[in-house]
């Protein structure tokens, strides 16, 4: 059974959030990362709302420390926000969250964030 996937972009002064649905894998990663990427290549912060993610695995949490590097190098930074207990695990066992900030709230997230936009 294949579950439904999808990503949306929403931007606003300070960042660009990216919410994600449904299963982070071989098959959706593609996609998946080419959101990521389009984000990064403006420079903006991204934050990456994970709530209704039910599955990542290995090629999704390559997409995801990708795009982290690629942020990196364009200056800017990738958090993530509520990931469900079952994904939370697999980035806390691969130790991603020790690089890659972990919210559990967007709120907190968007505290984090620089408070001076960008021109």
């Amino acid at each position: 059974m294949t579950m439904d996937f999808d990503v949306n972009l929403m931007r606003d002064d300070r960042c660009t959030l990216v919410r994600v649905h449904g299963d982070i894998d071989v098959v959706s990663r593609e996609r998946f990362e080419a959101a990521l990427f389009e984000v990064v290549e403006t420079g903006e912060p991204m934050v990456v709302d994970m709530r209704e993610v039910t599955f990542c695995d290995s090629t999704g949490l390559n997409a995801i420390v990708a795009a982290n590097r690629r942020a990196t190098e364009h200056g800017t930074t990738v958090a993530l926000v509520a990931l469900p207990p079952r994904v939370q695990r697999v980035f806390h066992i691969t130790g991603i969250d020790k690089f890659i900030p972990v919210y559990d709230t967007l709120r907190e997230a968007l505290g984090d964030l620089p408070s001076t936009s960008r021109p």
